[in-house]
């Protein structure tokens, strides 16, 4: 199968299209063992010694970032040329070392410092996520094979949760392998909503809006393969995982999880052809009905609290919450108190991750969340627009909508504090630059093709014409 070597030259900027796939070590591998550790195993479960940056997932992500650092430096496994991902990941880096030197000059108590320290490497481990799918996904198929990898840990994590749903049994109690990996704190349980005997499941996640957002993208993923899947057996099982994905948004009990599947809908329909977007509205559609019949209260419970308004509890404190931080805000508005430093235990749990980037690192911590989200957006949206496959336009916009419903979703909970999200969005933005790395190869190699087979036919014309 063709393939691309420019990733891996300094003398020459393409060397066109190779008759076979070379084999080189990439980041496959670790990268999906990453990403199963965030979604198979509870969020609460650490290794002891590193506290919460035990997190099994968080450990490998520091020995990717320790991967990539060593194959910049070896001639033979650096991957160059452009990467908008890397420039993404260096702003926002940039962003928060500034904000944590404003929180040190400040000066801060201990376990603010603790905060700060914490988050900031737990940042590196994100980077190294990020930057190895970016330059050490090489080939196209492996960002297919993560994906897959995605699709099936969001199933495991939603089986859990429809056991919880159903039994009343948490299954995330018995995931802990003592003394290697235990508990940090309690595990996030069941937490009744809306009477009539319901109750809220996160599965493996950390939290009940974490656990509806991740079945969102692992819907708009799963869609994906069961459209473009090389088989039709394979595309009847990513469409069996999507409807399992999408029939347990609502047992999170979340007006977020609702909210983003809505906008996820909407913004495909602009870009699905209309017999799609037929199609996946009547199995919308029947989900609904079967749920309404295996749990009448359900869709009820949601509907109310999609249009209690303020007059909610949890929409009331998230209201209050904009006065409680104005004054923080006015005292330091451009870096803030410092990343990680804003903590639960010193003052109060604001439930929205943007305003409490702008508390921690000012506007200009703002502004790097936003170049941060929006480069993968962007760095998508070119996908899409120059792709010369209808599956790489279809798996661009994917990414893109993931990642904007990953953005918008940061305004209901502290999103980058939960660790299967936080690996999530970093692996999405990795593998946008990823695609856009192979996708544009892919153009050039073949406009560099042409040209050649052009220069060979002139020569040949000049040959035969004094003859």
């Amino acid at each position: 199968m063709p393939t691309y070597l420019s990733a891996r030259r300094s003398d020459t900027v393409y060397d066109g299209i190779a008759p076979t796939v070379r084999h080189f070590p990439d980041a496959t591998a670790a990268i999906i063992a990453s990403l199963l550790l965030a979604y198979l195993l509870p969020f609460r479960l650490v290794f002891p010694p590193l506290s919460d940056l035990g997190k099994p997932g968080l450990m490998v992500g520091f020995g990717l970032l320790v991967w990539w650092g060593l194959s910049r430096l070896h001639p033979s496994l650096v991957t160059r040329g452009q990467q908008p991902m890397r420039w993404a990941m260096a702003i926002y880096l940039v962003t928060l070392l500034l904000s944590y030197i404003a929180g040190q000059a400040r000066g801060m108590p201990v376990l603010e410092v603790n905060g700060a320290e914490r988050t900031l490497l737990q940042a590196l481990a994100g980077a190294g996520i990020l930057l190895a799918a970016a330059d050490g996904v090489l080939t196209r198929e492996r960002i297919d094979t993560i994906l897959r990898w995605l699709c099936w840990g969001c199933a495991f994590m939603a089986f859990v949760a429809l056991t919880q749903f159903v039994t009343r049994i948490d299954l995330t109690t018995y995931m802990k392998l003592p003394p290697l990996l235990t508990f940090h704190r309690e595990v996030v349980g069941f937490r009744e909503r809306g009477g009539d005997g319901l109750v809220r499941v996160a599965g493996t996640a950390g939290h009940y809006i974490e656990f509806s957002v991740l079945m969102v993208i692992g819907l708009v993923v799963a869609i994906h393969f069961a459209r473009f899947a090389d088989r039709r057996r394979d595309r009847q099982i990513y469409g069996a995982l999507a409807m399992v994905q999408a029939a347990v948004i609502p047992i999170s009990l979340s007006r977020t999880g609702v909210l983003a599947l809505g906008a996820a809908i909407l913004l495909f329909i602009l870009v699905w052809p209309l017999r799609t977007t037929f199609n996946v509205l009547v199995v919308g559609c029947f989900l609904t009905a079967l749920i309404q019949t295996v749990r009448p209260g359900l869709l009820a419970t949601l509907k109310s609290l999609l249009l209690a308004g303020e007059s909610d509890p949890s929409v009331q404190a998230r209201v209050e919450d904009y006065d409680y931080v104005a004054p923080f805000i006015r005292e330091r508005p451009w870096l803030g108190r410092g990343i990680g430093t804003f903590l639960p235990e010193l003052y109060q749990l604001l439930d929205n991750q943007w305003l409490t980037t702008l508390v921690q690192t000012g506007f200009i911590g703002v502004a790097g969340l936003t170049v941060f989200f929006m480069s993968g957006v962007v760095v998508a949206g070119r996908v899409r627009r120059f792709a010369r496959s209808e599956r790489d336009r279809d798996l661009a916009a994917v990414l893109a909508v993931a990642l904007g419903v990953a953005a918008v979703s940061g305004f209901t909970f502290d999103s980058m504090y939960f660790t299967t999200f936080f690996i999530t969005v970093h692996l999405l933005l990795g593998l946008s630059g990823a695609l856009w790395r192979l996708t544009r190869a892919e153009r050039i190699n073949v406009i560099e093709a042409g040209r050649t087979a052009r220069t060979r036919t002139d020569e040949r014309g000049e040959e035969a014409g004094p003859a």
